[in-house]
């Protein structure tokens, strides 16, 4: 609470023993009015659009449960319109059958737009999937998710854009699979979508998390070489981990820095935020 300010609230949960969690609030001025958010929901994966999906909205950021304050359903082309939104701050629920119910927050101060989302298909068990976004007005246009992965030769390769890095076959432990069965063709970690304009969506998918350790980091493409930016650490980017029926969300740090270095994960130890910022001479350089 502050005056001339509306009041706001915000829920964070601890994962694990001796965890720090960074839960940042944005205080809306007293003035503002009410309005309409309305925004678009896709597939993580495709890009498609998703319909008929049921959109609830709930008073607080952060609020999974209890009472609503607004309720739609998206549209063929997949886009929503929550009306008569009071001011203030709000945790949108998205859900649609078998799809894994989503959540972002929006603050409305008079009318939204481009309150964007994506949604990831209900996943098969050892199957991975990370979501990197970044909403609409975001300082960050053009931000980019890097995998480094453990291959069948003891070493590492790299998952990231440009194309001849974005998909590799374990069965032939390389980017490429000729002659490859679609049992072989399946088995694979890609780069599934790419977008390079906020409000912006990436997606890697590991179809078969494997023993090793995994690393994952999102760079600022325009200024990955710049330690003293402030521009990923002010985007809003978010980073969601799907892996077997559970949802691990890491909000990008408030310090200066081009590269996030995200999480590492090992099938033992799990997920372990990194959380540290800095930079790369370039993107390929990342690992």
């Amino acid at each position: 609470t502050k005056s001339n300010f509306n009041d706001a609230s915000l829920s964070a949960t601890l994962e694990t023993d001796n965890q720090s969690v960074t839960a940042n609030v944005t205080l809306l001025a007293n003035t503002c009015q009410a309005g309409t958010v309305s925004g678009k929901i896709t597939d993580a994966v495709t890009s498609a659009n998703v319909d008929n999906a049921s959109i609830n909205a709930r008073s607080g950021l952060n609020v999974t449960s209890g009472s609503t304050t607004g309720t739609t359903t998206t549209a063929t082309n997949g886009t929503y319109t929550l009306s008569s939104m009071s001011a203030g701050g709000y945790t949108v629920e998205v859900n649609k059958s078998g799809y894994i119910t989503t959540y972002f927050n929006v603050n409305v101060c008079g009318n939204l737009t481009n309150q964007n989302a994506s949604m990831s298909e209900q996943l098969s068990s050892g199957t991975m999937r990370i979501v990197l976004s970044w909403p609409s007005g975001s300082t960050a246009d053009d931000l980019d998710s890097h995998l480094e992965i453990p291959d069948n030769a003891s070493s590492t390769f790299h998952v990231y854009y440009p194309n001849n890095n974005k998909t590799f076959y374990y069965a032939k432990n390389a980017n490429t699979c000729s002659s490859c069965s679609s049992d072989q063709l399946s088995d694979n970690v890609t780069l599934d979508r790419d977008d390079y304009e906020g409000p912006g969506t990436e997606t890697i998918t590991i179809t078969k998390v494997r023993s090793g350790t995994y690393s994952y980091s999102v760079a600022d493409y325009d200024r990955v070489n710049s330690a003293s930016s402030t521009v990923l650490s002010k985007s809003g980017a978010s980073v969601k981990v799907y892996y077997n029926n559970t949802t691990t969300t890491f909000n990008v740090p408030n310090s200066a820095g081009a590269l996030w270095r995200v999480f590492t994960f090992t099938t033992s130890g799990g997920l372990i935020a990194s959380g540290n910022m800095s930079s790369a001479s370039n993107s390929g350089s990342v690992y």
